[in-house]
């Protein structure tokens, strides 16, 4: 059970939590051992056919490295390769790691991270951990998600940047973003083309927008993702622990469930529903279960349920407190496009009615 009873400020209520986002390095040299004349021979007619292959499938030209003939290193996955790379293999991208991998049994998934703390867990599940720094240099692979917050990295556009340039240009780049890049908060709806936060506005944005940028400019794909929860994780949580939040009850929010982010996000990086099942390029997604409801309304569903204790009471105004009226998510296009893609979990309120049993608090590994 929470518990609540502590009293939180207007301004101490963070917004940004509402909406959450998901290492920038220099690359080191390649060495190789001298290689016999006849396995350069062998070498070369390699990388010609690779290449031939590579350009009928309309994919960038990546030579493997033969020693002693130029100085560029790129090790690339074989074409029907469905190697994945998670950079930033949390709560969603370790989940979508176990979902790859029952989808794609002999492709191996690579759990890139800033230190080793959750790597015993990550190979629980399955995945290959990683470091950073101790990431091969000048590795590719042909699908790559990118699911690490902004508070990985001190220039998060130029980790995102970075991971691109892990990507060999075939399968698919996915980049984790946050509806809160939209400027929306009178309570209306909105959907994949909403009007955006200006530049300059607030830092948090500016970062999720630039991160946006780097990864369609590179032929990625940006999913932005609304609220996401788990039983024991997200704004449910946040607020039964304060009791009291300077906030308005009314306040709309959208949400998700971690489980159905980690799924959306794997039929973006499939490419399900594209055409021909080619995949996609360069466009934005938007992840929401499609059923908002209010803060009182959130926290009414955790209590009902019984495995919360407490009380919340709001004090906030829609005029007088940070976010507006919020605003209500249509990502009906995104659906569609993804050949009728839905969530496991269809809305908040669902999910701790059934007795919010999940992934999360049944595996014994978060």
């Amino acid at each position: 059970m929470l518990q609540a009873g502590s009293r939180l400020t207007a301004s101490q209520a963070p917004t940004a939590a509402l909406c959450p986002a998901r290492h920038s390095t220099a690359r080191r040299p390649f060495s190789a051992s001298p290689v016999p004349p006849q396995q350069h021979r062998h070498a070369s007619a390699a990388a010609a056919a690779t290449a031939h292959r590579r350009q009928l499938l309309g994919a960038p030209l990546l030579l493997p490295f033969v020693a002693g003939r130029g100085r560029a290193v790129v090790m690339a996955a074989a074409a029907d390769s469905h190697d994945l790379l998670i950079v930033g293999p949390g709560v969603l991208g370790s989940f979508m790691g176990t979902l790859w991998k029952q989808q794609y049994p002999t492709a191996t998934v690579t759990a890139q991270t800033n230190t080793e703390s959750n790597h015993e867990r990550l190979r629980k599940m399955g995945l290959q951990p990683v470091t950073r720094e101790a990431a091969p240099a000048g590795k590719q692979y042909p699908y790559v998600l990118f699911a690490a917050p902004p508070s990985g990295s001190d220039d998060y556009p130029a980790a995102v940047r970075a991971a691109t340039r892990q990507w060999d240009g075939s399968g698919s780049f996915v980049f984790t973003s946050s509806m809160s890049v939209c400027a929306t908060e009178d309570g209306s709806e909105v959907s994949e083309n909403c009007p955006l936060v200006p530049q300059g506005k607030a830092a948090g944005t500016d970062k999720l927008l630039g991160a946006e940028a780097a990864t369609l400019e590179a032929g990625g794909n940006v999913l932005r993702l609304v609220g996401l929860y788990h039983a024991a994780r997200g704004p449910h949580t946040f607020f039964i622990k304060m009791g009291e939040v300077a906030r308005y009850s009314g306040y709309v929010v959208n949400m998700l469930h971690y489980e159905d982010a980690a799924r959306i996000a794997m039929a973006v990086l499939a490419g399900d529903g594209s055409e021909g099942g080619s995949g996609f390029r360069g466009q934005v997604f938007v992840g929401a279960d499609g059923a908002p409801l209010t803060f009182q309304e959130m926290v009414d569903a955790c209590f009902a349920s019984g495995l919360f204790s407490g009380s919340v009471k709001f004090t906030g105004t829609p005029d007088a407190t940070p976010g507006g009226k919020g605003k209500v998510v249509n990502n009906a296009a995104t659906r569609a496009k993804l050949g009728g893609w839905s969530p496991k979990y269809p809305s908040f309120q669902q999910f701790f009615k059934d007795g919010g049993k999940d992934y999360y608090n049944s595996s014994g590994l978060f």
